[in-house]
């Protein structure tokens, strides 16, 4: 119901409670509180309805920010999931009854990844070793050819 029907029919209201009473006054009153409370609660609403809104619109935003962030740098997305996941492991606590069954699969698992962390530095490391030494051998015979090519015009020259 609308304000205006309201008002329309609180204005019947107390034109019939007032006729009744010869001039009580209380039904103006009435009216009066009325539309106040109905004021009050269409002001409340819209208001209501506004924060949602922008509730709505500002989770939005933020999705769409956090999509992009991920878009254009999917590897600090993925090692930021990674450490939260390890900080969220590391304050949950670990059973007594955990530890018993996961105990020992839990170092073998641990050390197989050291392990495999060592092996994948050592062959990268090598990897860079081998790729340094070749750029730096053709540095060298580019290095050389320009200087006989300097040598060669010099000596035509």
């Amino acid at each position: 119901m609308t304000t205006t029907d309201t008002q329309t029919r609180d204005t019947s209201t107390t034109s019939g409670a007032e006729g009744g009473r010869s001039g009580s006054g209380d039904g103006g009153t009435l009216a009066s509180v009325r539309q106040t409370a109905a004021e009050a609660y269409q002001t409340a609403r819209e208001r209501t309805s506004a924060a949602y809104s922008s509730a709505r619109e500002t989770a939005a935003s933020a999705g769409r920010r956090t999509a992009d962030g991920i878009e254009g740098n999917p590897m600090a997305a993925v090692i930021g999931g990674l450490a939260l996941g390890a900080i969220a492991g590391a304050l949950v606590p670990i059973l007594r009854q955990e530890r018993q069954l996961f105990g020992n699969v839990g170092r073998r698992i641990n050390d197989t990844a050291r392990q495999a962390a060592v092996a994948a530095r050592d062959a990268g490391k090598e990897k860079l070793d081998g790729f340094t030494d070749q750029a730096l051998g053709a540095v060298r015979a580019s290095a050389s050819a320009a200087a006989g090519t300097v040598r060669g015009s010099d000596r035509q020259g």
